[in-house]
């Protein structure tokens, strides 16, 4: 325990230093030893840094099973704000630092985790209903048969616009050609986003839930497009853009492939999955390769560009070309995922 840990800094500060801090009242001797033994080699490989992002994830991880409700932004913030305030004043004393950095980093993941929820904070259906629906179409992915949108609802038959969804998942059979954009007036049939069939299984109200969707069904009888009755801020035409942009390229792979060759090549370039054919879906989950097309393309092959100009990789003359405009790409979809709903999963797993 006397050993010196060796800081990034340069500076050192002894092992008892950390055995004052961890006291026996605190931690068993066996386990204060264990941690002591574990930050001296981490300190002394310099691998001390990464460990606020692990005290960021814990912050994250407490607000979601500790909290309940929405607690106040400015408290966790406040505590941050007061953290951060110390750090010039610990430059002598390393264990003390490290301590004030990782509760700076828990109180930081906890106020991101407050912020994120509350800005996704929005109504979900509690129950099935008919209803006018009319609203501005978000995105559309076409099917073998129909299409199915994510409207971004104006009006919901009599609906306080406190209580009715921001956003409703719906399909269709039959329509006239519908783009994303346009807004659309018709009947639907709505219901409560469905949770998970099985302990573990894929929960899809906790994703509608993040990604604004209140409710799911269909649409029933005419679909009329109509102007808008207010104008369309410009971030949802620049989505609904490029949405438009994918299902054209869609289509064009689709067409040029032919068949079910064609849809999956198609949702393995633009994500979109709707012309792949159920028995195809089924032969790709029976091969244990439905993850491909199950996520979006988007961001997945700048990890491999990134590598024909890494400084510690040689790259071929024919690869630097492309190398940076991929990472450009790889980039530009990982800022605009967000907003644009485009999956980035392969890049951060």
């Amino acid at each position: 325990m006397a050993r010196d840990i060796v800081r990034s800094t340069g500076r050192a500060v002894a092992g008892p230093a950390l055995g004052r801090f961890l006291a026996p009242a605190v931690l068993g001797p066996a386990l204060r030893g264990w941690v002591i033994s574990g930050l001296v080699i981490e300190a002394e490989q310099r691998r001390l840094f990464p460990w606020l992002a692990v005290a960021f994830g814990a912050g994250i991880l407490v607000f979601f099973t500790a909290t309940d409700g929405m607690p106040a932004l400015w408290a966790p913030l406040a505590a941050t704000a007061a953290c951060a305030a110390t750090l010039p004043f610990l430059g002598g004393r390393p264990v003390a630092l490290a301590i004030a950095l990782g509760l700076a980093a828990a109180l930081l993941g906890f106020s991101a985790s407050a912020l994120r929820v509350s800005r996704v904070a929005a109504p979900v259906l509690n129950r099935t209903m008919i209803a006018p629906l009319e609203g501005l179409i978000e995105s559309l992915e076409e099917r073998e048969e129909g299409a199915r949108v994510v409207v971004r609802v104006a009006s919901l038959g009599t609906m306080a616009a406190a209580e009715r969804p921001v956003r409703v998942r719906v399909s269709f059979k039959k329509a006239p050609p519908l783009r994303p954009g346009d807004f659309i007036a018709a009947t639907a049939r709505l219901l409560p986003p469905p949770e998970a069939a099985r302990p573990g299984g894929y929960d899809f109200a906790r994703d509608a839930y993040f990604r604004g969707i209140g409710a799911v069904g269909s649409l029933l009888g005419k679909i009329a497009v109509k102007p808008p009755p207010e104008p369309v801020p410009w971030s949802l035409r620049l989505a609904a853009a490029v949405d438009d942009a994918r299902n054209a390229l869609t289509r064009r792979i689709t067409d040029a492939n032919g068949g079910q060759a064609g849809a999956v090549a198609a949702a393995l370039v633009t994500g979109k999955r709707g012309l792949i054919a159920p028995a195809t879906n089924d032969t790709l989950r029976a091969a244990g390769i439905y993850h491909v097309v199950s996520i979006d393309r988007v961001g997945r092959h700048s990890p491999d560009a990134s590598l024909l100009v890494s400084p510690r990789r040689r790259s071929t003359p024919e690869c630097r070309p492309v190398a940076f405009p991929a990472i450009v790409h790889g980039w530009v979809g990982l800022q605009a995922s967000p907003g644009l709903g485009i999956s980035t999963k392969p890049i951060l797993s």
